[in-house]
């Protein structure tokens, strides 16, 4: 698992891995953060969702996850302005929905001030971000194309970026997609 075996590669680099998981929904990629020793900080704006996810952690046997419901953008941009850094960032925002507060979310219309304001968030030396936007159906060209104007905004170098598709792998080898 690719945030397992980056948290724990971080953790050994640097000895203290803080994950940041923007619409978190159930939790998996916590757990799978939080198990490798990483310190997690799960957002998502709906309260019954992070009490799911919290039931996934304790029937995991894990503890500590920072459990956060709130709107993802509004805790960017305040993690921003208290100068906080990630050795990881996770998200996985849906195509549209609505915040806890009835706020209107459209991914196709925020993504960039989102990815903006959450690489400014990643820590410069040991860093890993997962974007998953498989529901806009947007090509791999066009996810790097995002990312790298916005690491390009903010100046940031990355100097292993791996752009690719989800997919599962079948018995005969091959890759079906999601």
């Amino acid at each position: 698992d690719f945030i397992y075996d980056r948290s724990k590669q971080i953790i050994q680099q640097n000895n203290t891995c803080n994950v940041l998981n923007l619409f978190a929904y159930t939790g998996g990629a916590s757990l799978a953060a939080r198990t490798a020793g990483a310190d997690v900080w799960h957002v998502d704006a709906i309260k019954q969702v992070v009490s799911w996810a919290n039931r996934n952690m304790e029937s995991s046997n894990l503890d500590n996850i920072r459990w956060v419901v709130e709107d993802a953008l509004k805790f960017v941009k305040r993690e921003v302005k208290r100068g906080k850094k990630y050795q990881g960032i996770i998200l996985d925002p849906p195509a549209f929905g609505h915040g806890p507060n009835g706020e209107s979310w459209k991914l196709e219309n925020q993504i960039n001030e989102l990815l903006f304001d959450v690489i400014k968030l990643l820590d410069e030396k040991h860093q890993f971000m997962v974007l998953n936007v498989y529901s806009l159906g947007f090509s791999s060209l066009i996810v790097e194309n995002l990312v790298q104007s916005n690491l390009d905004k903010n100046g940031v170098k990355i100097s292993n970026m791996e752009i690719g598709e989800i997919y599962i792998p079948s018995q005969q080898k091959q890759k079906l997609p999601l």
